[in-house]
Formats: structure tokens, sequence, C-alpha cells
């Protein structure tokens, strides 16, 4: 199998490196990774500015190069120009240090630019994982062993990724659980710093408002949750109840 593996933490990310160094043992491998930490981009893409990448000699297993831009980027570049026409099955992004759970997936550039694949006819995977600076062999182990079930699983017209999230683990771990995504709020503000301007710091705070089987209660509980995410946006219910009504 042919995977791209992005991330938004950068080249030398260690979930980013430990998941390519496990994916190479059976697939071909190519890293497209932004410059910098780019987390909390979303989907943005490069318009006004010129994308360069440049390749890097990290292993002879899979081949690496960064890109001075966003993680969809990363994705859309990588596909687009690196892997021209040897488009990939599938994009896998991450293993992020940190949960991108609930409504995150609406900031993060983990989840993004696996999204993006489905702009691309590519199947899509985002993988983080809430234990920063921590050995990632578990959770890319996971990954390699249910790569193929989890891709069989998707839609075929390649419009919905998987965003799997695990706790820390062990001893966290509880077992691994099918969610949808729930409501994550935050605490936020903006703290000044002298001489550089404001910073915005925020914590997580409640889960009372999401059910049962969400990736916020389950996650929050010690299971790693995979969560089906679609790149259709509308809202069928409101649409049908308004179809009808004249402005």
């Amino acid at each position: 199998m042919k995977i791209l593996l992005v991330n938004d933490d950068g080249l030398y990310a260690k979930g980013l490196l430990t998941l390519a160094e496990r994916l190479s043992k059976d697939h071909s491998v190519t890293i497209v990774a932004p410059d910098n930490e780019r987390s909390g981009s979303g989907r943005s893409l490069t318009f006004h500015s010129a994308l360069n990448y440049v390749q890097m000699a990290i292993s002879e297993e899979y081949e690496s190069y960064i890109l001075n831009g966003t993680p969809a980027d990363c994705t859309k570049f990588g596909i687009d120009t690196v892997l021209k026409g040897e488009k990939p099955d599938v994009v896998i992004s991450g293993i992020n240090n940190t949960c991108n759970i609930g409504t995150d997936i609406a900031y993060s550039g983990t989840v993004n630019a696996a999204i993006e694949a489905c702009m691309h006819d590519v199947y899509g995977i985002a993988v983080s994982y809430d234990c920063d600076d921590s050995d990632y062999t578990y959770v890319a182990d996971f990954v390699a062993r249910n790569l193929e079930f989890l891709i069989g699983l998707l839609p075929t017209d390649k419009n919905t990724v998987f965003n799997i999230n695990f706790p820390c683990v062990p001893p966290r771990l509880k077992g691994v659980r099918f969610s949808t995504t729930g409501n994550r709020k935050y605490h936020d503000e903006y703290q000044f710093v002298e001489g550089k301007g404001y910073f915005i710091t925020g914590y997580p705070v409640g889960d009372d408002d999401n059910e049962e089987n969400t990736d916020v209660v389950l996650n929050g509980r010690g299971y790693a949750t995979v969560s089906p995410v679609r790149l259709n946006f509308n809202d069928d219910e409101l649409y049908r109840a308004v179809k009808e009504l004249k402005l």
C-alpha cells in the first residue's frame, strides 16, 4: 500500500517518525511535513505566498520532505506534486501529541490534513495520542495492525475519514470503541506577554452535554475512540424542516 504521512508538528515529531518506521515495514511510505509547528491551523491552505519543499535524509526505509506550508498544504501538495502520478492509497495524519476529540476537530491541523485527502479522492485517517513526548509504539502498532480493516470500513466515495484518539496507555486504556464526535468546550483567555503580545491559553471544561457514545465521554473514561468524520457539512435535519418555507 502507498501511504502519505503528514502531521502538524513538523518532520521530527516523535509520533510521526514512530509511525513511519512501523508502517514502512509493510508499505511504501512518504512523509510530507510542515517546516515548523502548525497546530490549530485547521484546513487552511497557502494562497498568497510560494510553497517550497526540500527532501530530507532521515531513513532509507521511507522518503521524507518538509514543506513551508500548513498540514492541509502537506496533504494537497504531497498528492499533487511530491507523489504526482502515484496517488497514495491513504493519507494518515499524526501521530499527534495531544488528543483531537469533539469540536477540537474544527481547529485541528491533524484532523483537517486527513480531511483534505477527501478532496483528492483518497482515504484519510487522523491519529492522536494524549501523551506528549511518550513512547508511540503501541499506537503505531494499532494503526499498522488495523489499517486495511479500517480502510475497508470507510465509504467508497472517500468523503469520510476516521479520527482516532488514544488516552495515555498503559494503564488508562480500557479498550477501543467506535464513537460519534462530541462537544468539547474550553475556558479560554488571552494573556499578554511584555514585548511579544497576546497568547491564547485555556483548558477544557465539562462534558455534561455529551452523550455516552461520544469521543469526549469515552476518551475521558479511558477508551481509545475511532470516530467517522464526514466532509459533508449539511445539516440535513434543519434542511428538511425549512426547505418548503418562503423567504
